[in-house]
This record gives structure tokens, C-alpha cells and sequence, in this order.
């Protein structure tokens, strides 16, 4: 299968396809209250071939999304129709930026009868590393010194989707870690995304936190991983889909 997918969540837009992908065979764990949850399995199958790019600038998303979706294909040696199921991501994050982007998943799949899925941006983000043992919280600008974040564990979100800020979100984290035993360390938080100021509050008051590296290619295996199992569970997402807002959308210029 041929993954096509793009996250026009923030202000840096990034684009990856996935060639000849076809996952793993397990794909999904009951979460609580025996609902399926994505991010809930930690054996995400990296695609042999990706090809992938991200914006060098913040410019705006509906002048360079589908450029680099035809250089992206390019690379990878397909056509648009040779695409099996479009993916992008729902948000949290820009508002602008994920309508442009679900508004290009939705006509480019309804242009050629293509299923085409969407997944929480802080699920993609976290999927990377999924088979860490810390807490894993990726974060999100959201403007307003405030920040979207999840925390997860072995791939697994243990919050709710949060919009919250900077001083709270420590607080939140400290409350979580896990004390291992007598005289050792706490637990250690993974930090991924935009996330340098949280990870040096954290360290300021002694919590064993890092900001991840993160790789672009590994991002987008783990991303179609969760589309695979997305459509496999779900199908195709429905024609009135739309992003997931956590705070109401604001108009003004955005990415």
C-alpha cells in the first residue's frame, strides 16, 4: 500500500509517503472501557521506503503543501494515482493550517475514490517513541503562552488532550512521574516537539526530563503505521470530518 500524508499542524509543514507499506499484523489493543485507542500498541512497523520533507520556513501552508506534495512523490517514484490512502493530521494545533490540510486530504481522496484517514497530531508525534519507558509528552505551541500536550506511556495517551499552560504543565508532569524506589531517580520524562522551555523548567526542579530527538523519517514510518490502522479498523473517514479544536477557532491570519 501507498501512504500519502502531511501535517499542517504547526508552523513548520512536513510531507512523507510511504512505499509499499503494508504494517504489522496486530494492529490495535483495547483501551479502557474496551474502546479502541490509537497510540495504544507499541510495535509500530516502520515502512521500508519513506520519503519525506519539511518546510525550512513558517510560510504560508496553502502555498507550499502541494508543491511539496508532487516533490515528495517524485522522490518516491509515484503519481498521485498511484496513492492507496491519504492521511493528515486533525490537531490539535493551527487553525488555519489544519483546515488547509484537511480541506487537500479530503479533495484528493474524493478526486480519485481514495479512503483517507485523520489522527490526532499529539498520537503522531508521540508514536515515534512509542517503545520508550518514559513518559512521553509531546507538545505543541499553542500561542498565548499556553501549549496542547498528552502524556503517554509505551505508546499508550494517559490524558486527556490538554491546553494548558506553561507552569501548569510542569506541575501536571511532576504530579505523574513515577518515584522508581527508595534513593532513585524519578521516572523519566521524553519531551517531543516544542517543548525546550518545559524540559529546562522540569530540570530546574530536579525531574530527570530530555527533549527527544527527533527523526523526520521514523516520524512519518510510525505515522503511516497509525493510518494503516486507523483505515483497517475504521475505513475511511467521514466526508463531514473535522479538526480537532480544543479551544474554539479563532480567525485572524495563521499558517
Amino acid at each position: 500500500m501507498n501512504v500519502l500524508m502531511f501535517d499542517t499542524s504547526m508552523d513548520l509543514l512536513s510531507v512523507g509517503v510511504a512505499r509499499s507499506f503494508e504494517g504489522s499484523g496486530e494492529d490495535f489493543v483495547e483501551g479502557p472501557n474496551q474502546q479502541p485507542e490509537l497510540g495504544s500498541r507499541n510495535d509500530y512497523s516502520c515502512p521500508s521506503q519513506i520519503f519525506c520533507a519539511e518546510s525550512r520556513e513558517a510560510v504560508k501552508h496553502s502555498e507550499i503543501l502541494l508543491p511539496m506534495i508532487e516533490a515528495c512523490l517524485k522522490k518516491a517514484e509515484l503519481k498521485i494515482e498511484n496513492i492507496d490512502l491519504v492521511a493528515c493530521t486533525s490537531g490539535p494545533g493551527s487553525f488555519m493550517g489544519l483546515r488547509i490540510g484537511m480541506a487537500t486530504a479530503k479533495g484528493l481522496a474524493l478526486a480519485r475514490s481514495t479512503p483517507w484517514v485523520c489522527l490526532p497530531t499529539l498520537d503522531v508525534l508521540a508514536a515515534e517513541f512509542a517503545n520508550s519507558e518514559s513518559l512521553v509528552v509531546p507538545v505543541i505551541d499553542a500561542r498565548k503562552k499556553r501549549f496542547y500536550a498528552a502524556l503517554y506511556r509505551k505508546g499508550a495517551r494517559e490524558s486527556e488532550y490538554l491546553d494548558i499552560e506553561p507552569e501548569k504543565l510542569v506541575a501536571r508532569i511532576l504530579s505523574d512521574v513515577l518515584i522508581l524506589g527508595k534513593n532513585q531517580p524519578c521516572e523519566h520524562v521524553l519531551f517531543t516537539g516544542q517543548a525546550t522551555a518545559i524540559v529546562e523548567a522540569l530540570l530546574a526542579q530536579g525531574c530527570n526530563a530530555e527533549l527527544g530527538v527527533s527523526n523526520l523519517e521514523a516520524r512519518y514510518g510510525c505515522f503511516a503505521a497509525l493510518a494503516l490502522q486507523q483505515f483497517r479498523r475504521f475505513g475511511s473517514a467521514p466526508e463531514d470530518s473535522i479538526p480537532l479544536y480544543i479551544r474554539e477557532p479563532e480567525i485572524g491570519p495563521q499558517p
